[in-house]
């Protein structure tokens, strides 16, 4: 009896260990499936540390370029035509050669407000229309004159050609001068809005006061002649270094 029940008491020994091997293994099993705290946190702070080595990657290269470059990102934000020392060096002299032939291949043109050969950036050509309009002739044209006594009326085109000759200078009637002055003063106030750089004679308390003496002081005639410069740019000085002035009136109306 006991030789026959020996046998099945190792049986039921032997089912009872494997199901507790079967137990740990079932254990061992789902463990392995369970992912770690640690495992997880990595794969949550690596794309953040990569993002912020990105943002201080970008950072540090825009401020060597800045450092490097100052103006590249300033320059056009400070240029104001109001104020010349912020404009490109020699930028209002409006330059344009020593004669028309030059002024012309320096894609210059004649103002007849300013008087002066300018290139495009010196020229308010809208405002200088409208001066063309507003003469005494039937058309609002103005008249030109080659000599002080007011004998030989010239055209525009005479007037422009004189630019850079010996003597470059037409007369105009003092209405004239008061409405370049005038419109001067409109060309001034437009400069916001159109851009246009200011030449450097007319740019200056001396002009301003020049024009305040010639609508405040008590008039001659306002047709008397005044002798008017034709410069090849917009300094104020004909070849040769020499000031233009102001002009100088001649007794003929």
């Amino acid at each position: 009896m006991d030789s026959q029940t020996t046998p099945f008491l190792d049986n039921r020994s032997s089912n009872e260990d494997n199901d507790d091997n079967d137990s740990d293994l079932d254990s061992s099993l789902s463990l392995k499936h369970q992912p770690s705290n640690r495992h997880t946190l990595s794969f949550l702070f690596h794309p953040i540390i990569y993002l912020f080595a990105i943002w201080g990657f970008i950072s540090l290269s825009f401020g060597i370029i800045q450092t490097v470059f100052p103006d590249s990102s300033s320059s056009t934000k400070t240029l104001d035509v109001y104020r010349p020392s912020t404009l490109a060096p020699g930028l209002t002299s409006c330059l344009c050669g020593a004669n028309p032939t030059e002024a012309i291949s320096l894609n210059c043109v004649y103002d007849t407000l300013s008087s002066a050969w300018l290139p495009p950036y010196c020229r308010d050509a809208e405002l200088t229309a409208e001066f063309e309009r507003s003469g005494p002739g039937p058309n609002g044209e103005w008249t030109y004159y080659a000599d002080p006594d007011g004998k030989h009326i010239i055209s525009v085109e005479q007037v422009a050609a004189l630019g850079g000759t010996a003597h470059p200078f037409f007369y105009a009637s003092r209405r004239y001068h008061i409405a370049h002055c005038l419109f001067y003063w409109q060309k001034y106030w437009r400069m916001r809005d159109t851009g246009v750089v200011m030449e450097e004679m007319y740019d200056s308390l001396r002009h301003a006061k020049h024009c305040g003496r010639l609508v405040l002081n008590k008039p001659p005639e306002v047709e008397v002649l005044i002798e008017v410069p034709v410069v090849m740019n917009g300094s104020g000085l004909l070849i040769g270094g020499e000031d233009v002035g102001h002009g100088h009136e001649h007794g003929h109306h």
